[in-house]
Parts: structure tokens; C-alpha cells; sequence
């Protein structure tokens, strides 16, 4: 009796697209929006600024290493300096030289 229902068309995972969609199963699907834009700011923006610095170049050679959530803090440390760096683009300096709402 149990075997019977595991023979029904469509119970099996693999062949139902709505359990599929509960049940984890990764079917090959374009990303969202978001998901790309996340991998383009990656690839574009924050690899090259983060790579450039010969410590992380360093940590990313030995390939035996622990990961540690420091690494992260690291490499944000340095994005937001390379980042700040270009303050004639940043919007802070810009709201801040408005006459009602800026500081000067």
C-alpha cells in the first residue's frame, strides 16, 4: 500500500514542478534582479578595489588557510577607505553643502 503512492505521476520531486518549488530542489533558472546586480557590484566594484592591497593578496595565495569572519572586516575596512576616497562624488558632501539641511 505505502509502494503505490510512490508509483502516482507527479509525487516523485523530480517530476512535480510545485513540490520542487518547497522542497529545495534547484532547477537551472535565471537570477533575479537583485542576484544580478549583487554579482555585478561583486565583480565590478568590490573584487578589484579589495584585491589591490598586498595583505588580502597575500591571505588569498595560501590556499590551506581557515576561513575567519576577520577577513571580512578586512576587506570592508579597505573598500570604504578606497571607496571615500573619491569625495568629490559622494552624496554626504553634497547634502552637506546645502543651504537648509547641510552644515555649512
Amino acid at each position: 500500500m505505502l509502494n503505490s503512492c510512490s508509483q502516482v505521476d507527479g509525487a516523485n520531486p523530480s517530476q512535480n514542478k510545485a513540490l520542487n518549488s518547497v522542497s529545495g530542489k534547484k532547477e537551472k533558472e535565471q537570477s533575479g534582479f537583485m542576484q544580478q546586480s549583487l554579482d555585478n557590484w561583486v565583480k565590478e566594484d568590490w573584487t578589484p578595489r579589495v584585491e589591490k592591497d598586498e595583505t588580502i593578496k597575500k591571505k588569498n595565495e595560501d590556499d590551506s588557510r581557515n576561513f575567519t569572519m576577520q577577513e571580512y572586516v578586512d576587506k570592508i575596512a579597505i573598500y570604504n577607505k578606497e571607496q571615500n576616497s573619491t569625495l568629490e562624488e559622494s552624496h554626504t558632501q553634497k547634502v552637506n553643502s546645502m543651504p537648509v539641511i547641510g552644515k555649512k
